[in-house]
């Protein structure tokens, strides 16, 4: 009978070694994060400056004083657009003409060492065309204004420069002689809020 009971208990026990465990799932996670900073830059590429130099050549004419096609010329030539992105969605624009100025000659008596004139920026968003932005050479630097939107991003330029107005003191005004006139338009595009 021993036996018996030793042989129940042994079948008993293999039974309970035969039956499969009940599963157990495991979870793992793995969270990802990350941010983007409000940025513009000027694409392709990832600078943060876009330029050109504009050779206006003699600045008087065969009378002396300033040639009256000066913004026709400015305004056909090359390297005058920019592709500039931002990561924000309200970026902004300052825009700062400096007037053409004689490098050493002197002004006065019906001679004048600089000329003066109207920048403006034109620039393409989203929803399509905002400004033109603009800064006259005679003013104060323009403060940042809002663009009004997200730059465009399709693949085309977005920013084109253009000048008018140019102009001295007086219409009558001869320009000064100088080798080296110089100016500048400084366009500052900025993430904003």
């Amino acid at each position: 009978m021993n036996k018996l009971i030793l042989m129940a208990l042994g079948a008993g026990s293999m039974i309970a070694i035969a039956a499969p465990a009940a599963a157990q799932n495991v979870t793992g996670t793995v969270n990802i994060t990350g941010s983007v900073a409000p940025k513009c830059l000027v694409v392709p590429g990832s600078g943060s400056t876009f330029g050109t130099t504009v050779a206006l050549g003699e600045l008087a004419d065969t009378t002396g004083k300033m040639r009256t096609d000066l913004a026709a010329s400015f305004n056909a030539s090359a390297g005058l657009t920019a592709r500039v992105v931002c990561t924000s969605a309200a970026p902004t624009i300052s825009v700062d003409a400096d007037p053409i100025t004689a490098a050493t000659a002197l002004g006065g008596g019906g001679y004048d060492n600089s000329i003066d004139f109207t920048a403006s920026v034109a620039v393409t968003t989203t929803a399509g065309a905002a400004g033109p932005f603009t800064n006259d050479s005679a003013a104060a630097a323009g403060a940042d204004t809002a663009i009004g939107g997200r730059l465009a991003n399709n693949g085309s330029d977005n920013i084109a420069i253009s000048a008018s107005n140019f102009r001295t003191d007086t219409v009558n005004d001869l320009l000064a002689a100088d080798p080296t006139y110089t100016g500048k338009i400084t366009v500052v595009i900025k993430p904003g809020a």
